[in-house]
């Protein structure tokens, strides 16, 4: 199993300064790969304290010269928010460049109309911009020719210099949180994201219909998607679950606040209609009991329960890869740093090494 840590960089509530909160999750950045993490990556979002982190591929660009193994990826470009598709295929291809071939290229829809608005793009456009501006992209990456003459992206062909560094056919990745993605990042060759948002094991049919939809485009087996949960460790059990009910639950709440989630703005909006039912279902259950559940479904306990939950979750997923967040909600970087220490040293060793279906092991 390969094990990533994406960064967040939230000032929950504006509890301190976004300096301190910069400060103190770079820090955290800063021991991923001492730590033995494998994958270091960053969201994508804007104009708000909940994920103060504008452009993944700036802060990857600064991480790779401070790191020599980790692989370094955008956990995701936001491509409908991107007017230029040149401009991401030469800021991609730099990194790769800037970190030998470390980088990792993660892309999504977004979600937020609030970002969506400032933006000034019809979030009923989102699904038909994305699945343009890959296009251009992926082909640009693998060129280093970008050209385009669609709907929403006109480039007359130009030579991207540096030129790519090598290949991303196999680090392309995207997040398909909805029935919608799934198709498209299958058809892509991707490697399918999913953050934490319900019972894993209901989660069966989606990683499933992923798997067969990319045998039938590509001839070959789907690589493990990745799982994006919320971290939480403790030697004391009692003291894990209850840091992860406050935390992991102030996390849930900016959530809702930031999407919007129980209102009403995904209601006839092209593509989004998975949303717009899970709106329906959550202003039925209740903020509270689904704040309970949201915590539920992320990774937290001592390192033991940790790993019979993950153990549990590969026995109704099939093979998956992990990808963790260890500061968020407001938790003071003693604890979040704490957290991280004692998973490292108990947890990853032995999740990394986890056989894959049909792997050998040594």
């Amino acid at each position: 199993m390969k094990v990533g840590m994406l960064m967040v960089f939230q000032n929950f509530k504006d509890q301190i300064t976004d300096t301190e909160a910069y400060q103190r999750d770079m820090h955290i950045a800063d021991l991923a790969e001492p730590l033995g993490f494998d994958v270091l990556g960053a969201v994508e979002h804007h104009f708000n304290s909940y994920a103060m982190a504008p452009d993944g591929m700036q802060f990857l660009s600064y991480m790779a010269g401070r790191t020599k193994t980790i692989e370094l990826m955008t956990g995701a470009v936001i491509l409908p928010w991107w007017d230029s598709p040149l401009r991401v295929t030469e800021k991609m291809i730099l990194l790769d460049h800037l970190s030998q071939g470390r980088a990792l290229f993660g892309v999504g829809h977004g979600l937020a109309k609030r970002e969506y608005d400032v933006f000034g793009v019809d979030m009923g456009e989102a699904r038909e911009r994305f699945d343009e501006s890959a296009e251009i992209i992926i082909q640009g990456l693998e060129s280093g020719v970008v050209e385009a003459d669609g709907k929403f992206y006109k480039q007359p062909r130009t030579e991207v210099r540096p030129g790519p560094f090598a290949s991303f056919q196999d680090r392309l990745y995207s997040v398909a949180m909805s029935s919608h993605s799934v198709p498209k990042v299958a058809a892509m060759g991707a490697v399918m994201m999913c953050f934490a948002q319900k019972p894993w094991e209901e989660m069966t049919d989606h990683f499933g219909t992923y798997r067969d939809l990319y045998k039938e485009h590509h001839n070959r087996p789907a690589p493990p998607p990745i799982c994006v949960d919320f971290l939480c460790c403790d030697e004391n059990g009692d003291r894990a679950q209850e840091l992860a009910r406050e935390h992991m639950a102030n996390y849930y709440v900016t959530v809702m606040e930031h999407y919007e989630m129980a209102s009403n703005v995904f209601d006839g909006v092209k593509g989004y209609d998975d949303y717009a039912s899970g709106a329906e279902v959550l202003r039925e259950t209740g903020m509270e009991a689904a704040g309970e559940a949201f915590v539920d479904v992320n990774t937290w306990g001592t390192p033991q329960q940790i790993l019979d939950k993950l153990e549990s979750r590969k026995q109704a997923l099939g093979d998956f890869d992990l990808t963790v967040q260890i500061s968020y909600g407001g938790m003071t970087l003693e604890n979040a740093e704490k957290s991280m220490r004692l998973f490292a040293e108990k947890v990853l060793p032995e999740l990394q090494s986890w056989a894959r279906v049909g792997e050998k092991v040594a």
